[in-house]
């Protein structure tokens, strides 16, 4: 049972990631280890794992290079960890054409935050993406996940 809808409940974890990000900045702990948790239950119910360990694989993958992204401070951990997260559940062959919607999204993404900023953005929002000069990654990884998952 749990097999059929570990996508949507991915999917549920990147938009309540995103929602979190965009209104506090952070990316809690707590959420960034359920992609782990609910990957892990995928594996041990699978009938055929080995797809999984592919998938495995490029969450490793992601993380190591998110890992980078930490160390020259273009990314925040949690994102990196959702990034990871994400990776386990896009299938592997997509998982190329998933990356490039992914940068593509971060460029379009990156330029919307700005302009969004701009106009609507003040010190005292609620909002921190409006109240600070940030680009938070969780809308590029989770747009980018849900349609690695689900759509192509």
């Amino acid at each position: 049972m749990i097999l059929e809808y570990a996508d949507y409940a991915m999917a549920a974890l990147l938009v309540a990631a995103t929602l979190i990000e965009l209104r506090t900045g952070r990316i809690p702990n707590w959420l960034t280890i359920l992609p782990l948790v609910l990957f892990v239950a995928v594996l041990a119910l699978a009938e055929d794992r080995t797809l999984l360990y592919f998938q495995a694989g490029q969450g490793a993958a992601m993380f190591v290079l998110g890992l980078v992204l930490f160390a020259i401070g273009g990314a925040g951990a949690g994102a990196v960890k959702l990034l990871a997260g994400a990776a386990l559940f896009v299938p592997f062959a997509k998982a190329f054409y998933t990356f490039l919607i992914f940068l593509g999204l971060f460029f379009v993404c990156a330029f919307l935050f700005v302009q969004v900023r701009k106009a609507f953005g003040a010190e005292d929002s609620k909002w921190h993406f409006l109240a600070k000069q940030v680009i938070p990654l969780s809308l590029p990884i989770a747009i980018a996940g849900i349609i690695g998952m689900l759509v192509i």
